[in-house]
């Protein structure tokens, strides 16, 4: 009797705890089981305010829609771990970023963004940030408070100098900074001491400067100069 019971409780218990929901209504259904949810390419304008409520949420797929702008109760999503807002019409991202300090992994590639909010390195768990193909000038000056960053790929914006605190992302394994306008980023790399990729091409460093980065890297790391 008893394994009965467990058969006929089995797929309650699977879709509860393994299921990925893919519409906003079907999420509804069950707002507390979600924990992963898929809003993919569904010419979304704007964030649907019901996922507000989805208080077990962990990870948010809101890639290549049509979104302008977000709203920044969507940071107050308590266990929110992975938001994908990638390929949309994002031109900024709201100050209250902060919140959501559960965030271990960020994209925001393929938007129109020309600036990070400063409350950005508030984000003490996060381990991944996409910013690749923006309008990014800069990064903002305490980025190195991202002390648990171990991926940032930052290629095709038009950011020239790295803050000084960069030194601090100790924990940094891969970089990608080519297409952007670099002159000069050797004293701002040596204490990224398990960086093991470096992608820095087509900036504008002369041959001294690529010298330097050489001597700042560690000399496991694979540096893609063209």
């Amino acid at each position: 009797m008893k394994q009965l019971l467990i058969l006929l409780f089995l797929p309650i218990l699977t879709f509860s705890q393994n299921s990925v929901f893919t519409s906003i209504s079907e999420a509804m259904l069950h707002p507390e089981n979600v924990v992963e949810l898929n809003l993919a390419e569904q010419n979304l304008t704007e964030v649907p305010e019901l996922i507000y409520k989805l208080k077990n949420l962990e990870k948010l797929n809101l890639k290549n829609n049509k979104i302008t702008t977000i709203d920044p109760l969507l940071f107050d999503l308590p266990k929110l771990k992975y938001l994908n807002l990638s390929k949309n019409k994002l031109t900024t991202i709201p100050n209250q970023i902060y919140k959501a300090n559960s965030l271990e992994h960020l994209s925001l590639s393929y938007n129109e963004i020309t600036e990070l909010p400063d409350e950005i390195i508030e984000l003490e768990n996060l381990e991944k940030l996409y910013i690749q193909y923006n309008k990014i000038t800069e990064l903002p000056l305490d980025f190195g408070e991202l002390k648990q960053l171990k991926k940032l790929y930052a290629q095709h914006n038009i950011i020239a100098f790295l803050p000084a605190s960069f030194n601090y992302l100790t924990n940094l394994r891969a970089l990608k900074l080519h297409n952007n306008n670099f002159y000069k980023i050797s004293t701002n790399i040596g204490g990224l001491k398990r960086l093991q990729l470096l992608n820095i091409k087509n900036n504008q460093f002369d041959d001294y400067e690529q010298g330097r980065i050489k001597i700042q890297t560690p000399s496991n790391c694979k540096i893609i100069w063209d």
